[in-house]
């Protein structure tokens, strides 16, 4: 028989009983570190940099136990313009059981990629997961593969994603098996993670492994792209976030070279004092726009434009003052005569 020792019985802080449960079906062990030492540190602001200190965890393990809590509307991610991301369920209108829509994006972005339809989802029940394997042995090896590819188990919330993936998106068997595995060797592997980068492979309609493949070879290019200009630049984020992750892929895909974007990213830092990748984007298009190919084309365009204006705008007035003393000049000398 086992019961707490009453001597542990010290400093104390609350947990919520649904944390617990969740930690018990689907929480990795980093997650539930995570969401411990938060709970116990309060009056703290959330930061990377505490979080892997405190519980020597890696960033990514970090950012990956962030995503899992919330994607299950225990943490609350607020971007740069104070807008919420994420909210719990206590506080989401009810949604239709298993249906998805296609509607458009609610705002449009302001770097010129491919607008794609946005895919809103309600996920499947136990019930309708229970009859789908029992229906296509297709699920069950998929739900099979899919664990020893995260190396981990899961419950009822990664198999409603997986099978929403399948049914409700209609990416194939060994695409979705190919996008978990090039999570899982990049680090990405989160139960957040895995289900925004299944909604991004849907709404770009990625349906072969030869699409898959190319996908993968843009978001290495945008990994090592942001890796060179943390270098260049001092950004202390480990990644992008995923707005900024779009900015590098669409930068890439116009040819941009790096030592351009590194000139619009030094011009933003200048005229916002912040890092500002809309900015920086607004000033590669103009750029574009224009026909440069660097920020030198720029300011040498820039000086050719004015120099002209103030050199006629000088030989004008010049004109005008001689000609004005000529005739004052002239009359006088009539006048004498």
């Amino acid at each position: 028989m086992y019961k707490p020792n009453p001597n542990c019985y010290g400093d104390m802080f609350a947990v919520p009983a649904d944390i617990l449960n969740i930690a018990v079906e689907e929480a990795s062990k980093e997650s539930l570190l995570a969401i411990l030492w938060i709970f116990k540190h309060p009056s703290e602001t959330i930061s990377l940099d505490a979080l892997t200190k405190a519980l020597s965890l890696s960033a990514d393990a970090a950012l990956a136990a962030l995503d899992f809590w919330v994607a299950k509307g225990v943490l609350l991610f607020t971007d740069d313009s104070g807008n919420v991301k994420f909210v719990p369920k206590a506080q989401r209108k009810a949604e239709p059981t298993y249906s998805f829509k296609e509607t458009p994006a609610q705002s449009k972005p302001t770097h010129r990629a491919e607008t794609l339809p946005t895919i809103t989802f309600a996920k499947p029940t136990m019930e309708q997961i229970a009859a789908r394997m029992r229906e296509d042995s297709e699920v069950s090896a998929l739900f099979t593969e899919a664990q020893c590819i995260l190396g981990r188990t899961f419950g009822l919330d990664m198999q409603g994603t997986l099978l929403t993936f399948l049914d409700t998106y209609g990416l194939p068997k060994e695409v979705i098996l190919t996008l978990l595995q090039h999570l899982v060797e990049t680090g990405k592997s989160s139960s957040a993670n895995i289900a925004r980068v299944g909604k991004i492979w849907a709404e770009k309609e990625i349906n072969t492994i030869t699409e898959a493949n190319e996908y993968i070879q843009k978001d290495s290019e945008v990994d090592a792209l942001f890796s060179k200009l943390r270098m260049a630049t001092g950004i202390t984020a480990p990644k992008p976030t995923t707005k900024q992750a779009e900015y590098l892929r669409a930068w890439i895909s116009l040819g941009f070279s790096f030592e351009m974007i590194l000139d619009a990213y030094e011009e933003a830092a200048e005229r916002t004092g912040k890092i500002s990748f809309n900015y920086a984007n607004k000033v590669l298009m103009n750029w574009k726009d224009n026909g440069f190919t660097s920020k030198a084309d720029a300011l040498k365009a820039k000086k050719q434009t004015s120099l002209p204006t103030s050199t006629a705008t000088h030989k004008k007035q010049t004109s005008f003052d001689l000609d004005e003393a000529v005739r004052k000049a002239t009359f006088s000398s009539k006048k004498q005569s």
